[in-house]
């Protein structure tokens, strides 16, 4: 018997990707305002595109180290470190923060709501779901709570969990048992819905929870061996799945 379901955030319920295909390329737009601002600030940077592959350079490495329990991963560490490979260290912390919100701002200027998201959770919270959300993110916690008020999603959660703001990160059990407690919830008894197999399947498996895989984009690959309880195309087809397997019908 299904009781609660999870949802993932970006390519889920909103598309970050703006108009670009592939990661780390999305982030150009931030990279862009956070470079944008500290050279107003009379920072002496190289030139952008420098400053952009040290970027894109540290972002795998730095992701895989936050799965790996390793270190966790903020936009204003992203930051550092990208300037620092490039040689600029006299960066105040004040001066960081601020680049990290230009960068933030940026991503959340070319998000979109997918497609029928607001009426899908809002049908799982009517047919008396519990609603939680897992979002890998190395932005606050804040900034897609403002994204999801503002696309009309944020009340129809119960529990949020993004991963910088509690350094764990899928696909381990980790962030799907913190959700879930805060849901007062089991993996028994719970379904996590995501656009990534090897992070929200993997993960989400790993919790003990059934898995529906989202297949939104092409942006990810399905690793071999790796197989969800159910796929989707449309989020349209999230609740007739949710009620066969409860039995209703």
């Amino acid at each position: 018997m299904i009781e609660t379901v999870i949802f993932d955030l970006g390519g889920t319920l909103i598309e970050y990707a703006g108009a670009y295909t592939t990661w780390p390329d999305l982030e150009t737009p931030g990279f862009q305002a956070a470079y944008d601002y500290l050279t107003r600030q009379q920072y002496q940077l190289p030139v952008f595109a420098q400053f952009r592959e040290a970027g894109f350079a540290l972002l795998p490495v730095m992701w895989q180290a936050a799965t790996r329990h390793q270190r966790n991963l903020r936009v204003v560490d992203l930051l550092t470190d990208a300037l620092a490979r490039v040689g600029v260290t006299a960066v105040s912390a004040a001066d960081l923060l601020r680049a990290a919100e230009h960068y933030g701002a940026a991503i959340q200027a070319q998000a979109w709501l997918v497609a029928q998201a607001v009426e899908t959770v809002a049908q799982v919270k009517a047919a008396g779901y519990k609603v939680g959300l897992v979002s890998n993110t190395m932005f606050p916690g804040q900034l897609h709570m403002a994204d999801m008020a503002r696309f009309g999603l944020i009340n129809y959660f119960d529990a949020l969990v993004f991963s910088a703001d509690v350094n764990k990160w899928k696909p381990n059990a980790d962030p799907f048992w913190h959700v879930l407690a805060m849901l007062e919830g089991n993996g028994e008894t719970a379904v996590y819905v995501g656009d990534d197999p090897a992070s929200d399947v993997v993960g989400g498996r790993a919790a003990g929870m059934r898995t529906i895989y989202f297949a939104s984009s092409n942006r990810f690959s399905k690793p071999a061996g790796v197989e969800a309880h159910a796929e989707i195309k449309t989020l349209t087809e999230l609740l007739p799945v949710l009620a066969a397997w409860n039995g209703v019908g």
